[in-house]
């Protein structure tokens, strides 16, 4: 069996500047957290998205069963890319033991880890085949590469002053369930191993909705973080961009297209090997600080190579088409 690595992890490294890159990325990606990491030791890896089921026919009596078989299943090639920074200190700040509210050296390490986390977050939505350093993303994904059936329209306003609002939170309901339907095949199945990921403004709506119907339903992990459910299924805020301006899901969407309007989307991911999973082609690396040939600049280097693997065809969905705000 392959091993998984997950951020926490990577958060009890017995190596400090691993631990410390983890803790931090954990806290600033709920999606990076709940991501186990599969090593695969290679750059590329196959997955088999299954077929078409076949249709088992009937015997009658006095004659032999039939045969047929499944549809043949689709290899589907992963790429993983490498993501990290080197990181530069002066010789004299290394060795500077002034106390400091803060230690430059911790503060780089910290922001870094937050960009990085920040970065993968933002390309496992929007990442564009055109991208070659890159994943490619969710939003791609279910628009070209995975079935009519993983793209949802909800078409539908449910901000707090729609139109119609009561029915309009009806019809939104009736779109949620299709999304998790779409990844999980089963009604009684609801939200079970499925994450809702969203930007905080769906998160915030969709809170106020519940709260008001006495519906809302929360759960609070290890890390005291407090998760909105629906259905079983726990709702994933992606956060913002580096520039700590730009939605990872925006509210500018319109449609299928990621710009021009002013609607928003939630993705449902079925996490685990033979869905949707992280992978890697080895541990995360973080080098110890070493001095370079210029004898005054300590040098750092975090590196990741890593991606994303769509195993199952019914594993990523999207539901698109909501007015949030």
């Amino acid at each position: 069996m392959a091993e998984r690595m997950t951020l926490a992890d990577y958060a009890q490294s017995p190596k400090p500047l691993v631990s410390g890159v983890a803790r931090t990325a954990r806290e600033e990606s709920t999606f990076m957290d709940i991501l186990p990491f599969v090593t695969a030791s290679a750059l590329a890896i196959k997955v088999v998205r299954e077929g078409a089921m076949p249709n088992v026919p009937w015997r009658k009596l006095g004659s032999p069963h039939g045969s047929v078989k499944a549809g043949k299943p689709n290899e589907v090639e992963e790429m993983a890319y490498s993501i990290g920074n080197e990181l530069l200190f002066d010789k004299a700040l290394m060795r500077d033991k002034t106390p400091r509210i803060y230690d430059p050296k911790t503060y780089q390490m910290q922001m870094i880890s937050r960009a990085l986390a920040r970065g993968f977050t933002d390309k496992a939505i929007n990442g564009l085949p055109a991208d070659l350093d890159n994943p490619v993303g969710l939003w791609y994904r279910t628009q070209n590469d995975l079935g009519a059936s993983q793209r949802i329209n909800a078409n539908v306003d449910i901000s707090a002053d729609a139109t119609g609002l009561a029915a309009n939170i009806q019809i939104f309901f009736d779109a949620l369930d299709a999304l998790l339907y779409a990844v999980t095949g089963s009604i009684q199945a609801g939200g079970k191993n499925a994450y809702l990921l969203c930007n905080d403004t769906f998160l915030l709506r969709f809170q106020s909705i519940m709260r008001q119907s006495n519906q809302l339903s929360t759960t609070t992990d290890a890390l005291g973080r407090i998760f909105t459910e629906y259905k079983g299924a726990k709702l994933v805020d992606m956060g913002y961009k580096f520039d700590d301006t730009t939605q990872v899901i925006t509210d500018v969407e319109n449609g299928t297209a990621l710009t021009g309007g002013g609607q928003t989307s939630v993705y449902a991911v079925r996490i685990g090997d033979e869905y949707f999973t992280g992978w890697q082609e080895y541990d995360m690396e973080v080098s110890e600080p070493t001095l370079m040939d210029d004898q005054v600049t300590y040098k750092s280097v975090i590196d990741w190579v890593t991606g994303l693997a769509v195993s199952h065809p019914r594993s990523v969905a999207r539901l698109y088409g909501i007015t949030a705000k």
